[in-house]
């Protein structure tokens, strides 16, 4: 089929809204996270407005479009936005915190019922006077004061005496922020950086975890009450249960089990090298350390995944280093981007050569089961990032539109955006890493 003229006028829709304000897609001064999108501090978010305007606009063209698909979810952004215009959504991701974050972004929304059981949290937490740690790994002490680690703990037992996994859940997000804002880790890094010596010594003092626990508990539930009077208003929620479908897989997106196809996706995909731009995992080991990984998934095993600081970035795209000669050749000869940058960079670094070449081995062995979710005429939606290695920049928009090409699936509309508000480094301690983003939009016509 022929979807040219669609194609058209999608695109000169999207033109249309940077006409007047030729910095619109940057969103800048205009890019909250309401309604549930920062129940937790997770790394790169994608902005709420950009995806919103995406969909809305794809949407307005494609009127019978109602499932859509994020396979690289993180903390739930695109399911959000889906969930609010009343869409069926289906996600993966490889990182357990992301996975937990959008059960509960997903509900269900018992609100009344949720704000009664906090109360009591909040009771069992002050009537525990037990003073044992309920977790053991590897440094804890590094990471965690002793008086961190009792409160932590007292939070920890109440949450796993709640009956009702649902809220389990919610409140385990919760314990997931306080770890991260009360750890001896730097909050202002997505890696793991011990404080100095005298700013641990200094926050010790004034350090209250379980007064962190209440406020972020409480700012999570208004949040929440906020995200569910909106989906409720728009009659889209029904005895607290969103009505339409929400689909999670907690999985490695190279090795996707497939749901019903769905009509269109919009991803972000982890920016390559996790090590030096944004480490998802390493960013979750802690809070992960203190949540019962049954309440996510009872296949998971929390022993592997946390068996480093590195482990889950390990198993994510890029994350495996060791590269063959042939994998490398074979990469290679799909796109004549990659190789032009590969070539100029084998005279710079072996190290950072695997390293591109290993983020784009495992990204091209995602594109076949991404495609297969996607229906015949169904529309891709790419944000992405062109990061620099070797003090030049990776051109991944260029490379990925070669990688899609041999599957037939063409670019037909690209915009940029500068990022104003996206946390994450603009530099790290190698090079600097990025400041916009490019979206490509592709159809799949077969």
């Amino acid at each position: 089929m022929d979807y040219s003229e669609n194609n058209a006028l999608l695109t000169k829709k999207l033109y249309a809204l940077s006409e007047k304000d030729k910095d619109y897609w940057s969103f800048k001064g205009n890019s909250s996270r309401g309604y549930g999108h920062g129940l937790f501090q997770y790394p790169a978010m994608m902005v709420p407005q950009v995806v919103e305007a995406i969909i809305d606009k794809i949407v307005e063209v494609h009127p019978k479009m109602k499932t859509i698909s994020d396979p690289f979810m993180g903390s739930g952004t695109v399911m959000t936005e889906s969930m609010i215009r009343g869409l069926s959504f289906s996600g993966t991701d490889i990182n357990p915190l992301a996975i937990l974050l959008c059960q509960v972004k997903s509900g269900p929304f018992f609100i009344n019922e949720l704000k009664i059981k906090s109360i009591k949290l909040k009771e069992k937490i002050e009537n525990d006077k037990d003073m044992n740690y309920e977790v053991s790994f590897t440094n804890q002490k590094k990471w965690f004061n002793k008086s961190a680690m009792i409160s932590l703990s007292r939070i920890r037992r109440s949450i796993k005496a709640e009956k009702e996994m649902w809220a389990r859940r919610f409140f385990w997000v919760a314990l997931a922020e306080t770890v991260r804002l009360s750890s001896n880790s730097r909050t202002s890094t997505f890696k793991l950086h011990k404080r100095t010596d005298k700013d641990i010594i200094e926050r010790k003092n004034n350090l209250n975890v379980t007064k962190i626990f209440l406020d972020v508990l409480d700012y999570n539930i208004l949040e929440y009450t906020n995200l569910y009077d909106m989906l409720n208003n728009k009659k889209f929620i029904q005895d607290g249960i969103y009505i339409h479908d929400i689909k999670l897989n907690s999985a490695d997106t190279k090795e996707l089990k497939f749901f019903n196809k769905v009509d269109f996706i919009i991803t972000s995909p982890p920016y390559g090298d996790n090590a030096t731009t944004v480490p998802y995992g390493q960013h979750s080991y802690l809070p992960l350390q203190w949540i019962d990984f049954s309440d996510i998934d009872s296949s998971l095993n929390k022993d592997i995944l946390l068996e480093t600081t590195n482990e889950i970035d390990y198993r994510s795209l890029g994350g495996k280093k060791k590269i063959a000669n042939e994998e490398k050749k074979a990469i290679m000869q799909k796109s004549d981007f990659l190789n032009e940058y590969l070539s100029w960079l084998d005279e710079e670094s072996k190290d950072k050569t695997n390293k591109v070449v290993a983020f784009f081995r495992d990204l091209d062995h995602c594109i076949k089961p991404i495609l297969q979710n996607l229906k015949p005429g169904g529309i891709l939606v790419w944000v992405l990032g062109n990061r620099r290695v070797g003090g030049k920049q990776v051109p991944l928009d260029k490379i990925l539109s070669d990688l899609f090409e041999l599957h037939k699936v063409n670019v037909f509309c690209e915009l940029s955006r500068k990022i104003h508000s996206k946390r994450m480094p603009l530099k790290n301690n190698t090079a600097e890493t990025m400041s916009d983003e490019i979206i490509l939009f592709m159809r799949k016509d077969c």
